[in-house]
């Protein structure tokens, strides 16, 4: 599965504890579908899931008087994409009123239902399913999301300008596409849709390119030790951030936080290295002690948690 689908696959199945969030993913997943207006609602995607979801939460949260299709086509290539269309003008009609686009002239994005951070993160997690995908960051740093028209480009931009991520944005065959190179931004974006772990993925890539990097400056002996240093930190970086995300830094022990501190600012020391830049040294051995010791509190926290799998539902609904 690509990095995309995968990304695409943990913000499906995202739990929302309230309904405004909810409503918010929806708004989301709607506008920036293929099209938006009287004249025709339409979602066009790769995904099958997504497609269903499209099709769902419109029933779920607004209820409809007709038929949501569902269709899968073969482009050239033999690959599938499924598009799902609001059939009925009054159902229409009913979905723009229940999101405020029912006025003259209606507004580009309707952003007065956000109330909260959730929601905003939410509703961008929405807009993603709908027109984003994500390059493996073991290859670039590349997010985009690809709109029909200018306005909600511009308007997406400013938004998440609001929000001190800045996307760039240029036209591609048609279409305007707005872009983010930065991996700093990628993972704070990840991180505001509800996809944390993933943005932890592009932060390990970027802390096992920098280490690489210099890696390779090194005498070709020490290459396979370092190698080694590169794997573990990472791990060792990805679960202390997670602690910390997780309770804070005063939930460890006092003992714990200076070390957590040193390897997740210096994830290219050496276990030496990090013993001798404590306040009171220690040796390799006693560093190597207190890792593990972060290690298995990670485990006793997240270990419980699995990635929940939900079974997607009938592709045409009617009432």
């Amino acid at each position: 599965m690509s990095f995309s689908n995968e990304l695409k696959r943990l913000l499906l199945h995202l739990e929302y504890e309230d309904a405004p969030t909810l409503r918010a993913r929806t708004h989301g997943l709607l506008r920036f579908s293929k099209a938006f207006g009287r004249q025709g609602m339409l979602l066009q995607t790769e995904n099958k899931s997504v497609a269903r979801l499209y099709a769902d939460s419109i029933f779920d949260l607004i209820g409809l008087d007709a038929t949501i299709s569902v269709t899968e086509y073969k482009n050239q290539k033999g690959k599938s994409f499924f598009c799902a269309t609001v059939d009925d003008e009054n159902d229409r009609e009913k979905i723009l009123r229940f999101f405020g686009y029912d006025s003259t002239p209606a507004p580009v994005l309707n952003l007065d239902q956000l109330q909260s951070e959730e929601e905003w993160g939410a509703f961008v997690a929405g807009a993603f399913l709908a027109c984003g995908s994500m390059v493996d960051p073991g290859k670039s740093y590349h997010l985009e999301f690809v709109m029909p028209d200018q306005p909600l480009c511009e308007a997406l931009i400013q938004m998440l300008s609001a929000v001190r991520v800045f996307p760039r944005s240029f036209l591609r065959r048609g279409s305007f596409v707005a872009y983010l190179k930065d991996s700093g931004e990628i993972e704070d974006l990840l991180g505001f849709m509800g996809a944390g772990s993933m943005g932890a993925e592009v932060m390990n890539v970027k802390i096992y390119k920098s280490i690489r990097n210099r890696v390779n400056r090194v005498q070709n002996c020490e290459i396979a030790n370092m190698e080694k240093t590169i794997n573990a930190s990472a791990v060792q970086v990805r679960e202390i951030e997670a602690i910390l995300s997780q309770k804070g830094m005063a939930f460890l022990p006092e003992d714990l936080r200076e070390i957590a501190q040193l390897r997740v600012e210096n994830p290219e020391m050496s276990l030496r290295e990090l013993g001798e830049a404590l306040s009171e040294p220690l040796t390799r051995s006693g560093v190597n002690h207190r890792l593990k010791r972060l290690s298995k509190l990670y485990e006793q926290l997240f270990r419980s948690q699995r990635p929940l799998d939900k079974q997607a539902g009938p592709a045409e609904k009617q009432i």
